[in-house]
């Protein structure tokens, strides 16, 4: 029986290590490889403690090849379950793996890569679209409130709540006070919570001239003003409503949070034909895969 000799081990070394992760130190020289399956990572040595370790760039002491992991995770958001992706995998491939380490994946990274994203600077129009979907969580009735540059697409900021009222809609503009600038106009429903928050959130002097918000309510169901965002959630409504509800916010917030991503990062829109994130000025470069590239740079600047 032949061997497989190190020279076929593919390197999946990515970034140098910026110190030691024991003691801290700048002293770090190369120490060869370490080899796992069919990879090879580079390994260092610190000078100072005599310690040898890999630099974690997001896939640290996972048993499974990130490609797997990657491919795991953009199969759930495209609509498949956990127990449908673990088939899928187990079809085509010579891994097995299991329903529950998918979920686990599932949270770990979207937490990773939210990190991240949210600190990106975004180009936006000054065109807010804001809205709120229901969301089914343990037999309750949770919402998810979310807003919309109307330009560009991009999904400026999310909120998810257990109340449809005041503590939603402040959170969901406080979060977009910090991501984006001082919008020209608002659209919303009627909900009551928008009318009290968007005043106090970007407070401005009466009658002084570009720094008022106008808040714009639609009330009436044959204005369609607010249909963007509408249509943004049909798209998340999409991959939610075959899961029949979520167990709990934990897990909720989790896939809510992916879907966010894929949406601004991941996804073709078919009406600007590149992604928000491109819209909005945000080059990443994130290669072929695109989960794999996020979760690489998530790491880098953590």
């Amino acid at each position: 029986m032949k061997t497989k000799t190190k020279k076929g081990y593919k390197d999946i070394s990515y970034f140098k290590p910026k110190e030691c992760p024991y003691c801290k130190a700048k002293e770090v020289i190369r120490w060869g490889f370490r080899y796992n399956h069919i990879t090879k990572k580079r390994r260092y040595k610190c000078n100072k403690c005599k310690k040898l370790f890999v630099v974690d760039d997001g896939f640290w002491k996972r048993k499974k090849q990130r490609e797997f992991i990657t491919q795991c995770i953009d199969l759930y958001v495209n609509g498949m379950s956990l127990r449908k992706v673990k088939t899928h995998i187990e079809q085509f491939s010579e891994t097995t793996i299991s329903h529950t380490a998918i979920a686990k994946w599932l949270k770990r990274y979207s937490f990773l890569v939210k990190g991240f994203t949210d600190g990106l600077p975004i180009q936006t129009s000054g065109i807010y679209h804001a809205d709120e979907i229901y969301v089914k969580c343990n037999g309750e009735q949770n919402y998810f409130f979310d807003l919309i540059d109307a330009e560009s697409r991009f999904l400026v900021a999310t909120f998810y709540d257990k109340e449809k009222g005041l503590h939603g809609a402040k959170g969901l503009f406080n979060i977009t006070k910090k991501r984006a600038e001082k919008p020209l106009f608002v659209y919303t429903d009627g909900l009551p919570a928008y009318m009290n928050v968007i005043p106090k959130t970007w407070y401005s002097l009466k009658g002084k001239k570009g720094e008022e918000v106008e808040h714009i309510r639609i009330i009436d169901q044959h204005d369609y003003r607010n249909n963007i965002i509408e249509r943004v959630q049909g798209t998340l409504r999409e991959r939610i409503k075959v899961m029949r509800g979520f167990k709990n916010p934990i897990s909720a917030e989790a896939t809510l949070t992916l879907l966010t991503i894929w949406y601004n990062f991941i996804r073709i829109h078919q009406g600007i034909r590149m992604t928000p994130a491109e819209k909005c000025g945000v080059r990443l470069n994130l290669g072929q895969n695109k989960w794999l590239g996020l979760i690489y740079k998530s790491k880098i600047h953590m």
